[in-house]
């Protein structure tokens, strides 16, 4: 690990982190300069001294004029941040998390340019030489520098245009034949006779759509799933047989290839632009202009048929112009609203696709918009004026997907680690402006299930924060579901469990059984431990009666039982048998796993004084872990509900004692327990307290 140097560290790292957009486009590896590749080989002790030499260059930067903003917030993530960091186990999960992070940022940063290589080396074989200048303006679109580019590059093998060998034609796109047609018509017209409801033209009404949702995969694949789950209900006959049959040609159709399913919207446009050319050009004989009841009459009909509104507008405008009639068209609320008269049809087409885009954008569904643009861009063909217009709207949508992809994903995570509180505000704020991000943002569940489950949780979470209880149960619970809900968690602070009281030993048969007086707290359920004569220790199991059978074969030196009650996840002291004198219980508060002889001397007269912990040292001990929980006792230094950092026997010297974050919630337990070195320089942490380690926190003084 290279030396730390402030000012290397505030170009290469500050400056890249804040140009990313902050902390949450980083990772801890890079936040506090440690090379990810030696996350394995580097010591505790070494990595404590880079925190702490960040930790001071953060704080003597807390006033730049660049950075304050930034380092600010560094500074008071920097105790969540650094904790896993101090310990090796932690440290090699953080590294499998931070690489992980890292690729995704890869490919998101290198995708312009990988998909635009990816498809010169498939059109040619290689990147042709005259197209190398191309690929370097892609690049730096996608903000990369030249020497990445350049690395990317390498991969790839460069050609001559010479070499260039013109590539065979595209496979063909499949065509919807005038069979297929014929027997879609045929058992469209079959289902209307063995059903009593209005016609079923297209297989879009069969689905309850219209070709304006041609483009709405997703949607059709849920219409037709629900379909499917009627027929199934259907008992055996023709009438089932032929929805089956339907739904083979909405799949084969409809949802195998983008392309056929726009033939048969555009075969189905072009029927009904057939049936209503007549009636158009009667409709506007007299006055050369189709007035706003003909107008509406004609759209109905164009609906009846299967057009979608937008298709509808487009056709019957596009048979007026050819009529040389203008169009009195009506607005949604049946008042006459006069349209310009049209240029001509694939105008008509660019334009009410750019209004669809844009409405779908307001009303919160951007990958429908994105959808429709699509369109908008291939109606507009090679029109400059129309292209420039649907690349404007494309942009806006493009960047509302990607705050969004990126807004689910991190409510996704904040869920997965239980802040629904957080997570709840990006599910709400994506509810409104971004409901079907769930299409292409990949997840166990849709975007609604998973912002009703957040509000409901938070829900529950609010009204056992706001009510007064005896039974402190469904309280306990509920911190085991959420964790960042503030005011549960105060209610929650005021409140332990209880212990299990009179643990003892029964011997019969050859058998051992461990029993015990319940916990006061209710719904509790007892956790047994069984520490032997060496210290080594062994979970027998949980359970909610009030005793247990070690099966062990029986040891010359009786073992020592410790019983624990939880419940919500919060543990309670635990209680011991002695190991010398069977059925004989320790006192609740006794540490939570035997000392074992190789464990260093434990530290003693643990206090809290104000913000500061303050502890006495003993003889060769030069290093300590200090470990806070805030609901209930810490169990022992490897407690995994509690919070652990080692300090130095010089940093306690230099503070004064050891400084409590602000961020830790008051009041809460703490205990420290010794530390020592062995040969090679690994940290061994004593596996239990000492008898005078323990000391709770009160609250703050507002």
């Amino acid at each position: 690990m290279e030396p730390f140097v402030g000012n290397d560290y505030r170009k290469r790292v500050l400056a890249a982190v804040e140009r990313r957009g902050g902390p949450d486009a980083s990772d801890s590896f890079e936040l506090y300069d440690l090379p990810l590749d030696e996350a394995e080989r580097l010591a505790d002790d070494a990595v404590s001294h880079r925190l702490d030499e960040v930790w001071a260059f953060w704080q003597k930067h807390r006033d730049h004029p660049k950075y304050r903003i930034l380092v600010a917030r560094l500074v008071a993530e920097h105790d969540a941040r650094s904790a896993p960091l101090r310990h090796k186990t932690g440290r090699i999960a953080e590294a499998r998390a931070a690489r992980t992070g890292r690729e995704l940022r890869d490919q998101e940063r290198f995708e312009l340019l990988d998909n635009a290589i990816a498809r010169l080396n498939e059109r040619y074989g290689g990147i042709p030489a005259s197209k190398r200048a191309g690929l370097d303006d892609i690049g730096s679109m996608g903000g990369l520098a030249p020497e990445e580019i350049a690395r990317r590059l390498r991969r790839h093998r460069i050609i001559d245009d010479t070499d260039v060998v013109t590539p065979p034609p595209p496979p063909p796109v499949p065509s919807l034949t005038s069979r297929r047609r014929s027997q879609i018509a045929e058992l469209l017209a079959e289902f209307d006779r063995l059903h009593d409801d209005d016609p079923t033209p297209t297989l879009f009404a069969l689905l309850h759509l219209d070709t304006d949702d041609t483009a709405d995969r997703g949607l059709i694949t849920s219409r037709a799933a629900a379909l499917n789950d009627r027929a199934r209900e259907l008992p055996a006959g023709r009438f089932r047989a032929v929805i089956d049959e339907l739904l083979v040609h909405v799949h084969s159709v409809l949802l195998a290839e983008t392309a056929l399913a726009e033939e048969y919207r555009r075969a189905t446009i072009e029927e009904v632009t057939e049936y209503l050319r007549p009636r158009v050009r009667a409709a506007v004989l007299v006055e050369d202009e189709l007035g706003a009841d003909d107008h509406g009459f004609l759209l109905e009909d164009a609906q009846r048929r299967g057009l979608g509104r937008r298709d509808a507008r487009a056709v019957i405008a596009g048979l007026a112009d050819d009529a040389g009639a203008t169009v009195q068209p009506t607005s949604s609320g049946g008042h006459h609203t006069p349209d310009p008269p049209p240029a001509g049809t694939r105008e008509r087409l660019w334009d009410s696709g750019l209004r669809a885009a844009r409405a779908a954008l307001r009303a919160g569904r951007p990958v429908r918009a994105q959808e429709v643009v699509d369109d908008a861009r291939r109606a507009a063909g090679d029109d400059p004026a129309a292209s420039r217009q649907v690349a404007a709207v494309a942009d806006e949508i493009d960047r509302v997907l990607r705050r969004a992809a990126g807004d689910y994903r991190r409510a996704l995570a904040l869920a997965g680690d239980r802040r629904f509180v957080a997570a709840l505000e990006l599910f709400e704020a994506l509810g409104r402006e971004a409901r079907d991000i769930d299409l292409v943002v990949p997840g166990n569940m849709s975007l609604a299930d998973h912002l009703e489950r957040a509000r409901q949780i938070v829900a529950a979470a609010d009204e056992l924060a706001g009510a007064s209880r005896a039974d402190v149960t469904p309280l306990l619970e509920m911190q085991g579901r959420i964790a960042d809900h503030e005011e549960l968690n105060t209610a929650a602070a005021g409140y332990a469990v209880d212990p299990p009281r009179n643990p003892r030993v029964l011997s019969a048969a050859g058998a051992t059984t461990v029993q015990w007086d319940p916990s006061s707290t209710p719904s509790a359920v007892y956790r047994v431990v069984r520490i032997g004569a060496d210290g080594s220790s062994r979970t027998l199991g949980r359970t909610s009666s009030t005793e247990l059978t070690d099966g062990t074969p029986a040891e010359p030196t009786p073992p020592v039982y410790e019983v624990t009650a939880v419940v919500g996840g919060r543990h309670s002291a635990p209680a011991c048998t002695d190991a010398g004198r069977p059925g004989v219980a320790t006192s609740p508060t006794a540490p939570a796993a035997a000392a074992t002889p190789s464990d260093p001397p434990p530290i003693s007269a643990v206090r809290v004084e104000g913000d500061t912990i303050r502890f006495d040292w003993p003889d060769g001990v030069t290093e300590a872990m200090v470990v806070i929980r805030t609901d209930a006792a810490p169990s022992d230094p490897a407690d995994p509900r509690a919070t652990a950092s080692k300090v130095t026997n010089m940093r306690y010297q230099i503070d004064g004692g050891v400084p409590m974050s602000t961020n830790i919630p008051r009041p809460c337990h703490v205990a420290v327990a010794s530390c020592r070195r062995t040969p090679a320089g690994a940290l061994v942490v004593a596996s239990a307290f000492g008898r005078s380690a323990r000391a709770q926190a009160p609250a703050r003084d507002c």
